[in-house]
């Protein structure tokens, strides 16, 4: 399995790291001229937004072409090659998400890293400005809070990726040598959408929260901000105007074993129900 997790990344690193590139070039030409009066990218109104959609925009490509591998070898010649191997459904899959993991994480640091670089030499600060500004992050979020929320956003790229390869999959088996493209979108959309709103009655059935600052089990009665919450990412809840956050513990345990019914799935489509 991890011959096969290296195999996938060796199979897609170039085009990652040219997504990379892309990104390092375009973010030091916002920076360089960032400085320069009259410049486009002079206004932190300008640059700030700008800067996030080129990155949105990196991830949502490096997603797509981790997404469209996957249907490659479902739809093309080399799944003969990738389900032939002597592995079984679920360590194919496992294999393809720990190594799109990896790439997800090891971009989110790259750019991190490369912006705090690129800072230094653009926009030269002292030590201090950077500790006062994980200290004002603190006074909104603790590190309990922020732990979880990384964690809940991992967790919500491996659901949207299994979920998308279970449509796939499920598409591909369903209509056999059929090759119908969008198939597998509309089965993705569907699928997307009673899941949701499934999560949804869940969460107003159970309305028992998690406190993630102090692990308290709340209700909505007990915290007024719970009856204005401004975010809701898979059953996690943030105000951060009153520096609460909290997780719907139904909603969690739903997403969880939702992953798990996914992943066990498609990996049972692959190994018993795809006919090469």
């Amino acid at each position: 399995m991890l011959k096969y997790v290296k195999y996938e990344i060796r199979g897609t690193y170039k085009f990652i790291l040219g997504i990379l590139a892309l990104v390092f070039i375009l973010l030091t030409v916002m920076y360089a001229y960032s400085n320069k009066e009259g410049s486009l990218f002079h206004s932190a109104q300008i640059f700030m937004p700008i800067g996030v959609m080129l990155l949105f925009g990196a991830a949502l490509i490096a997603f797509l072409y981790i997404v469209g591998s996957f249907r490659k070898e479902l739809y093309e010649d080399s799944g003969y090659l990738t389900f032939t191997l002597p592995l079984t459904g679920n360590q194919i899959l496992g294999s393809k998400l720990i190594a799109a993991l990896i790439w997800f994480i090891g971009l989110g640091i790259a750019v991190a890293l490369i912006n705090f670089l690129l800072m230094m030499i653009f926009s030269p600060f002292h030590i201090y400005h950077l500790s006062q500004l994980f200290f004002m992050i603190s006074k909104v979020l603790s590190i309990k809070a922020c732990i979880y929320m990384i964690f809940s956003m991992a967790c919500s790229v491996v659901s949207v990726l299994l979920l998308i390869y279970f449509s796939m999959t499920l598409g591909k088996v369903t209509f056999r040598h059929k090759k119908i493209g969008g198939l597998w979108f509309v089965l993705f959309i569907i699928l997307s959408s009673v899941f949701g709103y499934i999560d949804t009655e869940i969460s107003q059935w159970i309305p028992y929260y998690l406190d993630l600052s102090t692990f308290h089990v709340v209700t909505p009665a007990s915290y007024d901000d719970l009856l204005q919450m401004h975010y809701h990412i898979g059953g996690l809840y943030l105000n951060a105007v009153s520096k609460y956050v909290a997780t719907n513990i139904a909603s969690s345990v739903y997403h969880l074993a939702l992953m798990i019914a996914l992943f066990l799935g498609t990996g049972y489509l692959i190994e018993k129900k795809i006919d090469l």
